[in-house]
């Protein structure tokens, strides 16, 4: 049977006497016709082959045998192992055919590298003189940055091909090239720009010959993507625009398509070619066969690369049913060649709309290959058993379809008399949809070529499954065909692919069969004989061999290479080396940009769109701005603040794009507007120009490049044009551009968008809102400023961390809130180490926030006045700013702010938003500040203010309350002093110089509390300041008119920390003053009007308050109430009026809250263990013992109903708020929900483990939040009682929680230990600010009804209230004597009710507007004198030590490292050393004048040092522990010795040395305590120089001035003794504390003792020798007195040390004059009321409910009372 590829006959050579052979010679001789041979001729082709020795050819067994066979055959080795019998005669004969074998093997031996084109490399910017250089040059570079495999991953692989091509090895040339070329960027750009710019010039290009199209044809595989992709656009149009088929535009189409990139192609582009193809198909196939043809040959190749590209898209009715009618039209042609394209045609589009194209059908059938691999369209290693396997498997799979079948043509004679097409034969018929074997063969066969794999061809050719078929023949031979021709493969390549061809001629039996396909091999061979003479050599031989008539040959019209010739000019490449390659001049523009930037910090800002939009709705700027330049709009508007980063992103963003430019891309255009001279036109050429860029050069940039034009600073220009449009950019022939601007937001106007916003094209010129984007940069956020320090700090050597700047910027009020701009950060972060030098708690004298402020304007005003002396301005506005520059434009500026603010405050009372219209507002005080005047003008646009359209305000509220702070106080005429540190006292005491008119006369300035606080840190700065407002408030003491800034200067001045103690104030008129926190020890109030004054907190120990007005007094304290037993629980009703407490005896007490009075007691069997409000205030819910849940009236004190179902007892009890329903928590881990109308249990809610501790609702009700002893939160659905599964926290110590009023958030104890409470959102669960303070575990946090307050308190007795919006701490209560059980805070948020165990429920009121007072750390036991009497030394629990200047009181910390935890201190009487006795048994030793740790004494045993004390001569130093050790401090081996050792491990020792320095007294803590007498300079301590035996507990002990006497504190007698150390026992006894005396010291002329004492007391004693009586008694301390000492230098002066936390220096007057005063000079703020022994004589006005406060506090007698107004205490019990 003849197998012509065609009509599939079966070539098989019929018998002499068979009936059919007449019929098929007959066609067979038709069919020669048709291929213009001879029977003759065609005879003797045959006979020729058919005449060679029967033993010429292998058998068909043989033929059809694996290759592997034939290696076999043809290299028998010699000396085969195995027994070899001889040879007979047959196989003897078989020789020649082996040695053919051999011959064949040697074909195609192995795989080798894909084709490539090489030329001669061009040296470094050498001119390139032909495309075929350019392109390899371009491939090399290629080949370099992406490996093949790389090539084709990823996305690219998606659209790619579906082969890894064998790449050539390179040679050290090429190595060589590739690496010199590599060093120079710009040597490669220009590569790559000249195959760009050739592809611009061609589409350009108006005619385009032959010539220019294999010119950039051969440029396709090395295109860039862009360029790529606008070349095969310009080949669609040209193709489809052409009136008749250029055969030369459709082989460059054709050709691009096939040699495009991974990842260039994609569907649309290739559906559209197809499409046009289909169409031109249509029209031309009937006229001309060469055009169709060629159609048909590029249909087929568009086809296999949509199948290998994965193209789904092909819509079967839109295109594949016409295409494949197109193709079965082809059947009536008599053209063997457009039939059999045609035929691969269809095949091929048999795999398009599949998602596998047919090697991958192949492939897919192989076991051998990754599943993963077949399944998706990425790379793989061609393999040929995998093809072989999968053909196989596939023709299987196919069944008969893949078989030569259907009906039968014997001969080309049925072809032309039929007319039938050889898809006709097939048999399904034509357009049937069935696949062929033989086309995936063949496809297999090409990719096997493309990849070089050249041995995997042969051998494939040889073993197909369908080697048979001649259509798959006939692809073969096409195929080698064109690796023949094709001048790109090796001559040996070529040579051997003309060698197969003759073997396959000669000796294949298969191969051939069919005439056609010998016929079509013949015809092949010819061609090439004629071709060039790499192969027409060995062509013409091969021919010979065959004996072939050439003049009888047929004749093919069509060429072999279907690829374009490559390109024997380049007028293409030759015109673009002409044009000045501008990339030069960009490189060294680039690198000139990139070196000028420097910004050594920068954080990318987030921005939000527009100035309307919400804060909290923000983005990264950077990605706004990538997406814009991506799209196709015009114009981008950078809004933001004075300093908020404009500029600096600016920068960055030229800086990021000319990183990443590449040659040909965008060129970034950084314009600083301000230095164009009138921008409004040709801005871009003059900014090009300014940057030394020539007129051609911009030329060509105009015409070919597109710009980013960063325009920088719009308001600094003065513009009022819109630069995009007066520049007619992206117009036609104008600068293609894309812009980005920025401005400031205070310059814009309401309709600033006109400014901005690109015009449309068309005629209308509208607006184009499309092509405008704008976005406003918000502050910096919290993570931004700390990522901002992070960058800051390695910049330069600095002592500081980043968590050091942080710690500053948080605990400096409203600091945090001014670095969110950026430009003041960075002032921040150079001034913080000055300004907070030597100072250690910044959140309590916020010292440098003011002089931040300072530095920012000063640094602000000199930058706006150097922009100003730089711009370009008119010659009015440079005659204005001279004139400002001779008056000092800093403070000209400063006095415009101070008038704006003065103005703002005075005019609409503070508000910061000022609204500024010319033509309404010209004849307003605006006009002053906002009008057209020049200087207004100038000055406004540098001074600190922001603009949004017609609204103006400064850069932050703070701002300008800090120039409304210097309307009061100025500090410009202080500018040579030091601006962070105390200013001199220049003696300006004059009060008339400070304005009277201003705010401090006019405005009660305690409703602005920063400003206040300005003041209160330029009191700090500038002493003369404090004395005007001294001089203010003497003042008012004669003159009424200054009452107001009397009030304002005693607020500012106490709030500035300046005390007035033994202060005169009799008669001053300072009403409404905030004296809290204040010290008034001794002071003279009589007289004065003190009506609204608030002393909470202050000290007013003795002070003198006769004939005062005192209406509406404050002390924020209420009157406590003892219940006398334990408190559990207190609550507020919903409306405040009502107050009820749960005792621990079961019991319920109300209390009217107007009078505090009681209203009801709640007393049944049954034990009440919590209760709640409900939101009506009528009814109380009681959870109790019983396990019941019960219902009260409390106004008739009736039980309502009773509700059973608990097993344990209640915890918990809360009312929803709609009050319908109440919530139980019990001991039996179960939450119940009640009905509060019938006592019906609505719902049983399990989860918990163990004991439920709380169960609170939400707000709004809809959640209930409940904690548990098993450690957990959960949160449950009240209406459901279903629990909400996502929200349930583990392990969180939420055995103490709290939601917020308005359901937002939860507050709640995160830590065992530590006093800290975590703020958890209640939607997300997320965790947010973390309120952390010293102390002790939390026991209760509650949130305030309104506002941000949340109150807890913890087991250190004290209250805490927060601000839980910022975390910060804003008062601490204390007075409680044990732990606190319960708080609560009022529904109005002004008061704080707490109770502890001891049955005290104090009240305490709250002002939340006051900042955050002072609270010291307690003294622990020590608070002694220098040597000199120059400072205190004190030592604090938290192992902390402060020096203290003994006159001023201003203290600092003594660096103490935390690991030796400094638990006693003690300082030399020489003055040399200061000692810490360290927890670990070490003494540390310190230089007294510089703190430097300059010695360390061993201890010799790890237990703590509990005590020290120094020898007056400071040789010795005895330290107490479990016992006493003695230190030789002149020893040079610290030597020590030990005195005496405790009998009780927790006995403590006391020591004190005699004043020479001869005697040590040691004394340990018992009930019968002995005195032992030792000589430090003694070896044998065993024996006491003498010995005392007391009858009592000894705390404290001290010698006399002469050492003859001994001063004892006792416990058990509460007694001094004195004893002379003659006598054997103490012979004065001096009684009075009323608790055990903690510390006793003589002075230093040995006439008074001091001692101090448990009662809170310290008692004075003067006598001498054994008369000894107490003069004073000085009390006001709030806890115990642990430490006297008397000043070694000062007179009468002498320091305490209590355990409420303060240190106190006191001076004794009247000593001489017999009348003894006690007076405190300075002590440190405790935070808390301290009211004693005050006079209240002839007093009017103040409230009973104060009244009740001081009698409870023991400052006045009872007497003071109204009628009827005695206090309660008691009569609960």
């Amino acid at each position: 049977m003849s197998d012509h590829p065609l009509d599939q006959l079966n070539s098989h050579t019929p018998s002499s006497d068979s009936a059919s052979s007449i019929v098929r010679i007959r066609r067979r001789d038709k069919f020669r016709e048709f291929w213009s041979l001879s029977k003759s001729k065609t005879k003797e082709v045959k006979l020729k082959i058919s005449n060679q020795s029967p033993h010429s050819r292998l058998s068909s067994q043989q033929l059809t045998r694996p290759l592997s066979v034939l290696s076999q055959a043809s290299n028998l080795p010699s000396g085969d192992n195995q027994s070899t019998p001889s040879r007979t005669a047959q196989e003897k004969a078989l020789s020649a055919p082996l040695n053919e074998a051999r011959v064949l093997e040697m074909i195609f031996a192995e795989n080798v590298p894909k084709p490539t084109m090489k030329t001669e490399l061009p040296q470094l910017q050498q001119r390139i003189e032909m495309t075929q250089q350019l392109v390899y040059c371009n491939a090399l570079l290629l080949r370099d940055t992406l490996s093949p495999l790389k090539a084709a991953t990823g996305e690219a692989a998606k659209c790619g091909g579906s082969l890894v091509l064998r790449e050539p090895v390179l040679d050290k040339t090429e190595l060589d090239w590739i690496e010199a070329t590599k060093k120079d960027r710009m040597e490669a750009d220009r590569l790559r720009w000249l195959a760009t710019r050739m592809v611009e010039e061609f589409v350009a290009d108006a005619g385009k010959d032959s010539t220019k199209i294999a010119d950039i044809i051969a440029l396709g595989p090395v295109l860039e993507k862009e360029p790529y992709h606008k070349l095969l656009v310009t080949f669609i149009k040209e193709f489809d625009d052409s009136c008749t088929l250029d055969v030369v535009i459709l082989q460059g189409l054709v050709q691009l398509v096939q040699d495009a990139s991974p990842g260039y192609l994609v569907s649309d582009d290739l559906i559209k070619i197809l499409g046009i193809l289909r169409v031109h198909l249509q029209g031309t196939h009937q006229q001309s066969a060469e055009h169709s043809y060629h159609l048909t040959l590029a249909v087929s190749r568009i086809l296999d690369v949509m199948a290998d590209h994965k193209v789904q898209d092909l819509y079967r009715v839109l295109e594949h049913e016409p295409l494949s009618d197109v193709l079965s039209g082809l059947k009536g042609s008599s053209d063997p060649y457009l039939l059999y394209q045609a035929c691969y045609a269809f095949q091929a589009l048999q795999y398009v709309p599949d998602d596998e194209s047919a090697l991958r059908a192949v492939l897919r059938h192989s076991t051998g290959v990754v599943h993963g691999l077949v399944n998706v369209t990425a790379v793989f290693k061609l393999d040929l058993a995998s093809v072989l396997e999968g053909l196989g498997n596939l023709q299987e799979a196919l069944g008969g379809m893949i078989s030569v079948a259907g009906i039968v043509y014997e001969g080309v004679s049925s072809l032309m008399e039929s007319g039938r097409g050889v898809l006709g034969s097939l048999k399904e018929g034509l357009g049937s949809g069935q696949r062929r074997l033989w086309y995936p063969a063949v496809k297999a066969a090409s990719a096997f070529a493309q990849a070089g794999q050249l041995e995997d061809l042969k051998k494939l050719i040889f073993e197909a499954p369908c080697r048979r078929d001649p259509l798959f023949q006939w692809g073969v031979c096409q195929l080698l065909g064109e690796i023949a021709v094709d001048p790109a493969w090796s001559i040996s390549a070529r040579q051997q692919t003309v060698g197969l061809f003759g073997h396959l001629c000669q000796h294949d039996k298969d191969w051939g069969q069919d005439e056609s396909v010998k016929a079509w091999m013949l015809t092949i061979i010819t061609k090439l004989g004629t071709s060039d003479r790499s192969v027409n050599a060995t062509a013409s031989a091969l021919l010979q061999d065959l004996t072939v008539d050439q003049s009888a040959l047929i004749k093919h019209p069509y060429p072999l290479n279907t690829r374009l010739p490559l390109p024997s000019a380049s007028p293409l490449l030759a015109k673009v080396q002409n044009i000045q390659y501008l990339e030069y001049e960009l490189h060294k523009f680039r690198l000139q940009r990139l070196a000028e930037e420097h910004l050594s910090v920068f954080i990318p800002p987030m921005a939000k769109a527009n100035p309307q939009a919400r804060d909290d709705d923000i983005f990264p700027l950077m990605e706004k701005v990538q997406e814009f330049l991506a799209s196709d709009r015009h114009v981008m508007l950078i809004l933001g603040d004075s300093g908020s980063g404009k500029s600096t992103f600016n920068t960055h963003l030229e800086a990021k794009l000319w990183k990443s430019y590449a040659c040909g891309s965008s060129i970034p255009l950084f314009i600083n507007l301000p230095a164009i001279d009138e921008p409004n036109c040709d801005m871009i050429e003059k900014q090009l120009r300014s940057d030394n860029f020539n007129d051609e050069q911009i030329r060509e940039l105009k015409l070919h490049r597109q710009f980013i034009l960063i325009c920088d600073g719009y308001d600094e220009s003065q513009q009022l044009v819109n630069l995009h449009k007066s520049n007619m950019l992206n117009q036609p022939g104008r600068w293609d551009t894309k812009m980005v601007i920025s401005c400031r937001t205070q310059y814009l106007g309401q309709d600033y968008r006109s400014r901005f916003m690109p015009q449309s094209r068309d005629h209308y010129a509208y607006p184009a809102v499309e092509l405008f984007q704008e976005a406003v940069i918000t502050p910096f956020s919290r993570e931004q400023i700390q990522s901002y320090i992070e960058q800051y700090v390695p910049l330069e050597p600095r002592t500081w961390t980043t968590k050091d700047y942080m710690d500053r910027l948080t605990t400096i009020p409203n600091l945090m809130d001014l670095v969110r701009n950026p430009f003041v950060l960075t002032l921040a972060l150079e001034a913080l180490p000055l300004v907070t030098e030597g100072k250690q708690d910044l959140s309590a004298i916020d010292i440098s926030r003011v002089q931040l402020y300072d530095t920012f304007v000063k640094h602000w005003l000199d930058v706006n006045k150097r922009r100003l002396e730089s711009n370009a301005l008119s010659a009015k506005d440079r005659e204005i700013l001279d004139q400002l520059l001779e008056a000092g434009f800093t403070s000209m500026g400063v006095d415009y702010s101070i008038g704006l603010a003065s103005a703002i405050f005075e005019k609409q009372n503070g508000n910061p938003v000022v609204r500024y219209t010319h033509l309404k507002d010209n004849n307003t005080w605006r006009v002053d500040f906002f009008g057209p005047d020049p200087e207004v003008r100038l000055l406004r646009e540098s001074s600190p203010l922001t603009r949004s359209g017609s609204l103006f305000r400064f850069l932050h509220r703070s701002m300008q309350e800090y120039f409304y702070s210097r309307s009061v106080f100025d500090p410009s005429s202080h500018d040579d002093h030091d601006q962070f540190g105390p200013q001199s006292d220049i003696g300006s005491t004059d009060p008339a110089l400070l304005d009277t008119e201003g705010p401090l006369f006019k405005r009660n300035l305690l409703t602005e509390p920063s400003v206040i606080q300005f003041l209160c840190e330029r009191v700090k700065q500038h002493p003369d300041f404090e004395k005007q407002l001294l001089a203010v408030i003497e003042q008012s003491k004669t003159d009424a008119t200054v009452a107001t800034a009397a009030a304002n200067a005693i607020s500012i001045l106490v709030r500035a920390g300046v005390r007035f103690n033994s202060a005169d104030l009799r008669g001053s008129r300072i009403k409404g003053a905030d004296l809290s926190d204040g010290q008034f020890d001794h002071a003279e109030f009589q007289g004065a009007d003190l009506r609204g004054v608030n002393f909470a907190r202050s000290w007013l120990r003795r002070a003198d308050f006769g004939n005062a007005q005192m209406d509406g007094v404050r002390f924020e304290e209420l009157p406590h109430l003892d219940m006398q037993t334990l408190v559990k629980r207190v609550a507020f009703s919903p409306n405040g009026k009502m107050f009820a407490v749960c005792l621990g005896n079961g019991g319920v007490i109300t209390y009217d809250t107007t009078t505090w009075t009681r209203v009801h007691q709640y007393e049944q069997q049954s034990k009440v263990t919590s209760f709640a409000f409900s939101p009506n205030n009528q009814h109380l819910a009681f959870g109790n013992k019983d396990t019941t849940c019960r219902l009260w009236d409390s106004v008739s004190g009736e039980t309502l109903l009773v509700m059973e179902g608990h097993t344990k007892w209640l915890r918990s009890v809360a009312f929803s708020p709609c009050g319908k329903q109440i919530a139980s928590g019990s001991d039996d881990s179960t939450i119940r929900l009640w009905s509060s109308e019938t006592g019906e249990c609505l719902f049983v809610l399990n989860g918990h483990e163990k004991a439920v501790l709380s169960a609170e609702y939400s707000a709004d009700g809809r959640r209930l939040v409940s904690t548990s002893h098993d450690g957990t939160i959960r949160v449950w659905d009240p209406e459901t009682g279903a629990p909400e599964a996502d929200w349930v926290i583990p392990h969180v110590h939420g055995t103490r929680v709290a939601p917020s009023s308005d359901g937002k958030q939860f507050a709640l104890r995160i830590s065992e230990r530590r006093n800290e409470i975590c703020l958890m959102d209640a939607i997300t669960g997320e965790t947010g600010l973390i309120l952390s303070d010293d102390g002790t575990r939390v026991q209760v946090i509650v949130f305030s009804p309104i506002g941000d307050l949340i109150v807890s308190s913890s087991e250190d007795e004290t209250v805490r209230l927060w601000d839980s919006s910022s975390g910060q701490l804003i008062s601490r209560f204390t007075g409680h004597g044990k732990r606190i059980t319960t708080c609560a805070i009022s529904p109005d948020g002004l008061q704080i009710a707490s109770g502890d165990l001891g049955g005290i429920i104090r009240l305490w009121e709250v002002n939340i507007n006051r900042s955050s007072p002072v609270t010291q750390k307690r003294a622990e036991g020590t608070a002694a004198y220098s040597h000199d009497g120059l400072f205190v030394i004190s030592y604090h629990d938290d192992y902390t030590v402060l020096r203290w200047d003994s006159s001023t009181g201003a203290s600092r910390s003594i660096p103490c490292s935390s690991t030796f935890d400094v638990i006693s201190v003690a300082i030399s009487p020489n003055g040399r050393w200061f000692a810490n006795g360290c927890r670990n048994g070490n003494i540390r030793l310190l230089n007294v004048r510089t703190d430097v740790d300059e010695r360390l004494l061993l201890g010799p045993s790890s237990d703590p040092i509990i005590g020290l004390s120094f020898s007056r001569c400071g040789r010795w130093l005895a330290s107490c522990d479990r016992g006493v050790l003695l230190w030789d401090l002149d020893s040079t081996n610290d030597q020590v010795k030990v005195v005496a050792e405790a009998s009780d491990e927790h006995a403590r020792a006391y020591v004190a040395f005699s004043p020479a320095g001869d005697q040590i007294a040691v004394a340990f803590l018992s009930r019968s305590a002995r005195i032992r007498l030792f000589d430090p300079r003694a070896t044998d301590f065993r024996q006491p120089l003498k010995e005392l035996c007391l009858s009592d507990t000894l705390f404290a002990l001290n010698y006399s001035p002469d050492g003859q006497r001994l001063v004892i504190g006792t416990g058990i007698s509460e007694a001094l003794l004195l004893w002379d150390l003659q006598s054997d026992k103490p012979n004065v006894k001096l009684e009075g504390h009323t608790d055990t005396v903690n510390s006793v010291a003589y002075s230093p002329c040995s006439k008074w003792i001091l001692s101090g004492s448990d009662d809170k007391t310290v008692r004075l004693w003067s006598g001498e020798v054994d008369s000894w009586s107490c003069v004073a008694v000085v009390s006001g301390c709030l806890e115990a007195v642990v430490s006297v000492a008397w000043n070694p230098v000062v007179p009468l002066e002498f320091v305490t040390g209590s355990k409420d936390g303060s240190v106190r220096v006191w001076q004794i007057s009247g000593a001489k004059a017999g009348d003894v005063s006690v007076r405190m000079q300075w002590g440190s703020h405790i935070g808390r009321l301290c009211i004693t022994d005050l006079t209240f004589k002839g007093a009017v006005g103040l409230s009973p409910i104060y009244s009740k406060l001081l009698v409870q506090r023991g400052a006045i007698g009872a007497s003071v009372l109204p009628e009827g107004d005695e206090p309660e205490e008691g009569k609960s019990e």
